[in-house]
């Protein structure tokens, strides 16, 4: 919901931006060209999404951007006037990255927007992908989305710096592994050879300290700095990362 720009404009840190196989070659190499501008240091790219799984909770609860006020809004808006007010009051929701000329839906309905996304990913995705994001950019790349030992030792063959175990939060397949059970088994194939994120599924301090255990080089967070953000802003985010960081010197 921010810009590359905008994020870049207020952060001193480390960033990494998160890419797709966009059918569209000229409006992923724009991307990437704009993330190395604005000092990215690395690319993710997801390779997990070529097909986008049938998200039922969006459909259910009518996810659109921008997001609509429906009567179980107002009801809620009137317990939080606060958060009301700030809803009203800010600009709306979109999908900051990608120029309106594109041909980009605006998402009015939650099928659009799984429809829209379904026509740009490139669901043919596969190994020479990785090459061309190579060839277009200079700095680290990671993978997200690995799940099988075999996909993880082509990666190292593939030249990249790190592998991302995910299942993309559970939202993509019924039945992926979880993240924390896939580390160890590529720990053991490609320990030493790349780095090893454990991508997902943690809620403690503890939580990492497993990971790290079983061979993982770094765990990633979303909902819990999300649902943080959501609910209290920047000191919710505050809080998340401090709960991490004590109960993992605690364990």
């Amino acid at each position: 919901t921010r810009s590359i720009e905008e994020v870049a404009g207020v952060s001193s840190g480390p960033k990494w931006f998160q890419v797709y196989t966009w059918k569209d070659r000229g409006l992923g190499k724009d991307l990437v060209d704009r993330a190395a501008a604005a000092g990215y240091e690395a690319l993710i790219l997801t390779v997990d999404t070529a097909v986008l799984g049938r998200r039922e909770r969006d459909v259910r609860r009518g996810y659109t951007l921008p997001p609509k006020i429906g009567l179980d809004t107002i009801l809620d808006g009137m317990i939080h006037p606060a958060w009301t007010k700030d809803f009203l009051t800010h600009e709306p929701i979109t999908f900051a990255n990608v120029p309106a000329e594109s041909g980009a839906s605006d998402g009015s309905t939650a099928v659009d927007l799984a429809g829209f996304i379904n026509s740009q990913f490139d669901q043919a995705l596969s190994w020479s992908d990785v090459d061309w994001i190579r060839s277009v950019w200079a700095g680290p790349v990671i993978l997200r989305g690995i799940q099988p030992v075999a996909d993880a030792e082509l990666a190292v063959t593939a030249g990249v710096q790190a592998v991302a175990l995910s299942n993309h939060g559970g939202r993509q397949l019924d039945d992926a592994p979880t993240p924390i059970e896939l580390v160890e088994p590529v720990a053991q194939a490609v320990g030493g050879q790349i780095e090893i994120i454990c991508d997902g599924g943690v809620r403690r301090g503890s939580d990492i300290v497993k990971a790290l255990a079983l061979g993982a080089t770094a765990c990633s967070i979303g909902r819990p700095y999300l649902y943080a953000l959501g609910a209290a802003g920047e000191a919710g985010v505050d809080h998340v990362l401090e709960f991490f960081r004590s109960g993992m010197v605690r364990t």
